[in-house]
């Protein structure tokens, strides 16, 4: 199969390693960066894993037009880079058969419905740890299940060919389901993010280390208990217990460094408006009370502030 990867970070050289790994497919990497596009089209990606490092062979451009007909797209760019990933790729992204989104929070998903056309476009939800060590060189941090599915109910003819999707990337060492109820898991995802990402960055720490703070942990169950109550408000059905899954969670991944904190550390723009700002939106426009996710959006905004406005 040939699959086109547009973003060339973590997770989007994570799925390209992973499947172009002993030649099983075509994979190509859109990257906006030119120059940066043409290292990883001469040296490939570096996938260290554990003690292992793979070269996996790829092809890149920062052109997505110079690529032939496609079989799937995923979309790995950051939550706010997602309109002008559609924008820039807009032609291809309409002529590609399927276009699977893997971002975190919900607030591209509005973009994504008015930028593509239905049946077009799904959604991934992974637990996939991955973290970038340079241009193509990314370590894997630990396993997790992904997940794909619609929002709107496709054509039975898509949802086979998202299966062959889900195939492939389970047969590339990426263990892949797909689900009709896609949108739970994204709030499953939402409200553990919601839990760990901004007490990790303005707290520096990894994710294990917040369960070592009565402190951390108490700011943790609020934080989700209001966005648990913002899905309930939403009718979306939360099936199981969040503060106890977001807890097993940082046990499981204690060393890893979140997607949140590791844009803190590098100096970048976070997604923080998609997860915690999502949950303030969404509890103001139902009148449902958020001040602890209010009091990390303005954490985790005073820390890009320090930073974003110093590189301007």
């Amino acid at each position: 199969m040939r699959f086109v990867v547009i973003g060339p970070g973590a997770l989007g050289c994570l799925f390209a390693a992973s499947l172009s790994a002993d030649h099983k497919h075509e994979v190509w990497i859109v990257d906006h960066n030119q120059q940066r596009a043409a290292i990883l089209a001469r040296d490939g990606i570096s996938l260290h894993n554990e003690t292992i490092v793979k070269k996996c062979p790829v092809r890149a451009t920062s052109n997505a037009n110079e690529i032939d007909a496609v079989h799937c797209i995923l979309l790995c760019v950051k939550s706010h880079q997602v309109q002008a990933a559609l924008a820039t790729n807009r032609a291809f992204l309409h002529t590609a058969p399927l276009t699977i989104a893997f971002q975190n929070g919900i607030g591209h998903l509005q973009t994504l419905a008015t930028e593509l056309p239905l049946g077009k476009w799904g959604v991934g939800v992974t637990a996939q740890g991955a973290n970038l060590i340079g241009p193509g060189r990314v370590r894997h941090g630990g396993k997790g299940h992904t997940t794909l599915g619609f929002l709107t109910p496709p054509q039975p003819d898509i949802l086979n060919n998202l299966q062959h999707i889900a195939t492939a990337l389970t047969e590339a060492n990426i263990e892949t389901t797909t689900d009709e109820q896609i949108n739970q898991k994204i709030w499953q995802k939402l409200l553990i993010n919601v839990g760990i990402n901004a007490l990790t960055a303005s707290l520096d720490c990894t994710n294990g280390d917040l369960l070592h703070s009565p402190s951390s942990c108490q700011r943790m169950r609020l934080a989700i208990l209001e966005g648990a109550a913002v899905a309930a408000a939403l009718g979306i059905p939360i099936n199981h217990e969040p503060v106890s899954l977001t807890m097993k969670v940082c046990r499981e991944t204690a060393t890893n460094i979140s997607s949140m904190l590791q844009d803190v550390r590098n100096k970048r723009r976070t997604e923080i408006d998609a997860i915690n700002g999502a949950i303030v939106h969404e509890g103001h426009r139902l009148g449902i009370p958020t001040p602890e996710n209010k009091a990390l959006v303005q954490k985790i905004k005073g820390l890009e502030n320090s930073y974003l406005v110093d590189s301007a």
